[in-house]
């Protein structure tokens, strides 16, 4: 990663929680746990995906 991405990667990350602990204090995020806000930004910062995978989907 180069320093200018790893730059755009700390605004979205910053976005990405100061988004997600709005939802939760105005309760538009109820199931947005800690576990949550570290599973988003790891799909962020990686090619993590979010969606639950089908186990019986062809790979």
């Amino acid at each position: 990663m180069t320093s200018h991405q790893a730059r755009r990667l700390v605004t979205a990350l910053r976005a990405l929680f100061v988004g997600l602990a709005q939802g939760v204090i105005l309760g538009l995020a109820p199931g947005a746990d800690e576990q949550y806000f570290a599973d988003t930004a790891c799909a962020l910062a990686s090619k993590t995906s979010l969606i639950d995978q089908d186990p019986d989907a062809p790979v």
